[in-house]
């Protein structure tokens, strides 16, 4: 009758420990298994796929179907059809004011002068013409008063009446005189000097007026001749004289260009709220722009945006992929397609948060990006976080209307996240570096605001939506670490901590079932946490590791000679053989509690290499001892085959495991006597080759044998030894074998 109890309580044990896995146990189990490179294509096709429509699709209702409108295709000179408030502070460029400084940029740049060559030539060319004119009148055989009036015609100039009748009166050989005369004195006013216009008020020494290049002709003109052809050859050159210092019309253009391009666009400001086109107003200039800032205005086509939204987030995917397939496992130690799936999830996330909080209206500093970069720091890890933060700083700008103020200012925040949480250990920590991560943010929208333009007032506002977002991100990440942790198996300092309390329903059962195997558990864990310290490593999970690495013991506890009190020991009735095979399946058995307790993949490496590939040395000699001579032992048979140790804390709980035991059986530890022994499993294991596939160096090992040695000296401290009463004898215990694992 007390056989089946016990028997029946061993079964409710064994269905208890023994949970089935979720749902989700075995979708990470599924992704765990994907070949690498049909994971990387799947996962970086949907991130693709996800972030493009995130971030180029708009959202509000029937507008990405096409069934109604988005935002209005206004145009210069149309009517409002109602009042238009601004969804949020932004500044524009003002079109009207900009062109009016750059107008007047131009202007004040003078014309650009210079001596044109080909002035002399031309004007020759016109006297001879004219004379040709003037002889053909002549000998038209007209009456005089009319080829008078033909001469008066033909001047390319005010001719007075007495020098054009003088042309058709003069002899033949008078009018070539004036003829030569005047292009002669044309040639040696224009080789002498320039001539500018009388308008030109600044020249150079060399160049005079117009007025002074005639007033020096009609000196030569009544030096050459005198009476009437004086007066002709006076009033030809001073007419035909044209300046030849001239506006260079095209560099005069280039450089009023030049000073106009100069001219930085003048800004305005809308403000949050401001009316920025009243109900039947038409649309000028200036209301245009304002509406093109706020992105009021459909001046786009979709598939061109989503076209380049596309090509910028493949950018960003090719940049992670090969990161990720360069130092994949550098930034990854374990379940690395669990946490790339995680990490992309959750920069989807924040993506659809900024999407959201844009469609809602609200500021867009106060899009909590800093909460990713705290939960992306505790779940994933700094460098992976980091990453992420800058691929969904660059979407959420994107999103923001190419706002980049707002990418630098979130990306500034998050890195400071990841910086202040990197160390975090507790919820209370996560609390603490999330306010402090709030003020950094307040402070940089305040300091993003001065930078564009904005005054104390405005950029104030804006230091408070900096502060809610900071506070924001704080709660998101408080509420979805949890969730996080548990849907992906996560290990964080804070799920460490709560594995490592005692009362967790786990340890509880191994204290009920096997409490020999506890108490060991914890000596154990006290002298991994120590020799992590001296070294370096994780000191909450080599502690948390050791608390649980025994847990399989719980199938049979009473095989384990530490739940062997006031028992007898069941190894006396079995082989060698199929001694081992159970000090063995505790290791197995271990792992199947640990992955129905969903216990995180590091505890669960632990537990399986916690033994190594070491011999069970007991039964190995047992076995050889027993055995007929001639009989082949199997040394592989003996062995455990949970793999070496790879982690620091997995070769470190190795040793505590081992030393502790060792140091327990003997009968009176001094610290020379434990330090043998410290020194014996160290050479034993190192010899064995337990090492050799870990992250432990030589100098590693050594100093954690003594961290271990000197934590043993202190719990084994000497005691005082109380004298028995005379008439009591001390009982006898027989000694039993041991069959520790």
């Amino acid at each position: 009758m007390e056989d089946n109890r016990e028997a029946a309580s061993r079964r409710e044990l064994k269905a208890e420990l023994h949970r089935p896995p979720g749902r989700l146990e075995r979708l990470r189990d599924r992704l765990e298994r994907l070949p690498h490179r049909v994971f990387y294509i799947g996962l970086t096709l949907f991130t693709f796929f996800a972030l493009s429509a995130l971030i180029a699709v708009d959202f509000r209702p029937l507008v990405s179907l096409g069934i109604a409108e988005g935002p209005r295709a206004y145009d210069l000179g149309d009517v409002a059809e109602e009042d238009v408030y601004a969804p949020r502070s932004v500044s524009y460029e003002d079109p009207v004011a900009t062109e009016a400084a750059r107008s007047e940029a131009a202007s004040q740049v003078p014309p650009i002068y210079v001596q044109d060559d080909s002035v002399p030539g031309e004007v020759t060319d016109r006297v001879r013409a004219f004379f040709a004119q003037i002889q053909e009148i002549r000998q038209s055989g007209a009456p005089p008063e009319e080829q008078v009036s033909r001469v008066l015609g033909v001047a390319p100039f005010y001719l007075p009446e007495d020098v054009a009748r003088a042309l058709i009166f003069l002899e033949d050989g008078e009018l070539r005189e004036a003829e030569e005369y005047v292009i002669e004195n044309l040639e040696e006013l224009y080789g002498a000097t320039a001539i500018a216009d009388d308008a030109v008020s600044e020249s150079p020494a060399t160049v005079i007026s117009l007025s002074e290049g005639r007033a020096r002709l009609s000196d030569a003109a009544r030096l050459d001749a005198s009476g009437e052809l004086a007066n002709v050859v006076e009033a030809l050159s001073r007419g035909f004289l044209e300046p030849n210092y001239v506006v260079d019309r095209a560099a005069t253009r280039e450089a009023r260009e030049q000073a106009a391009m100069s001219v930085e666009p003048v800004t305005g400001t809308v403000l949050q709220g401001e009316r920025v086109v009243a109900r039947g107003e038409v649309i000028d200039r200036e209301a245009l722009a304002k509406l093109e800032a706020l992105g009021l205005v459909r001046t786009y086509n979709p598939w061109t945006v989503f076209l380049g939204v596309g090509l910028i987030v493949a950018a960003e995917l090719g940049i992670a992929w090969y990161l990720m397939d360069r130092f994949g496992r550098r930034l990854i130690r374990n379940n690395l397609h669990t946490k790339l799936v995680l990490a992309a999830l959750l920069a989807i996330l924040f993506t659809a948060l900024a999407q959201i909080f844009a469609l809602a209206g609200f500021n867009p500093y106060l899009t909590p990006l800093a909460g990713l970069g705290m939960l992306g720091t505790i779940l994933l890890g700094p460098r992976l976080t980091f990453l992420m933060v800058v691929i969904t700083s660059i979407n959420v700008g994107i999103i923001a209307d190419n706002d980049f103020y707002l990418t630098a200012a979130l990306l500034l925040s998050s890195g400071f996240a990841i910086y202040t949480v990197v160390r975090t250990r507790s919820r209370k920590e996560l609390l603490r570096a999330g306010l402090i991560v709030a003020g950094v943010m307040a402070g940089i929208a305040f300091a993003m605001s001065l930078i564009g333009g904005g005054g104390l007032r405005v950029a104030a506002e804006q230091g408070l939506w900096g502060l809610g977002n900071g506070l924001l991100s704080l709660m998101l990440a408080m509420v979805l670490l949890p969730i996080f942790e548990s849907a992906f198996n996560i290990l964080t300092p804070m799920r460490l901590l709560e594995l490592s309390d005692p009362s967790n329903p786990l340890l509880q059962k191994l204290l009920r079932e096997a409490p020999g195997t506890f108490s060991h558990a914890m000596q154990v864990g006290n002298l991994a946490e120590a020799a992590a310290e001296r070294i370096g490593a994780d000191t909450l999970l080599a502690r948390v590791g050791a608390y649980y690495h025994d847990i399989g013991k719980m199938e049979h506890p009473s095989y384990f000679i530490e739940n062997q009190i006031a028992r007898s020991n069941p190894h006396q009735a079995l082989t060698p053989a199929l001694s081992v095979r159970v000090i063995q399946r505790h290791v197995k058995d271990g792992l199947d509690i640990g992955r129905a307790w969903n216990l995180p993949q590091e505890v669960l490496d632990i537990i399986a290499q916690h033994h190594g590939t070491t011999r069970v040395e007991y039964f190995y000699r047992k076995a050889l001892k027993e055995s007929p001579p001639g009989t082949n032992i199997s040394e592989a048979d003996f062995r455990h085959v949970g793999g070496r140790p790879r982690s620091k804390e997995a070769g470190i709980l190795m040793l505590a495991d081992s030393i502790e035991a060792a140091v327990k059986a003997m009968e009176k530890p001094t610290p020379k006597r434990i330090q043998d022994v410290v020194d014996q499993v160290i050479r034993q294991k190192l010899d064995d080759g337990q090492f050799d596939e870990c992250e432990l160096t030589i100098k590693d090992i050594r100093e954690a044998g003594e961290a271990i040695r000197d934590a043993l000296i202190g719990f084994l401290g000497p005691r005082i030894t109380y004298p028995e009463p005379q008439d009591q004898k001390k009982p006898r215990v027989p000694a039993q074998n041991p069959s520790t694992g």
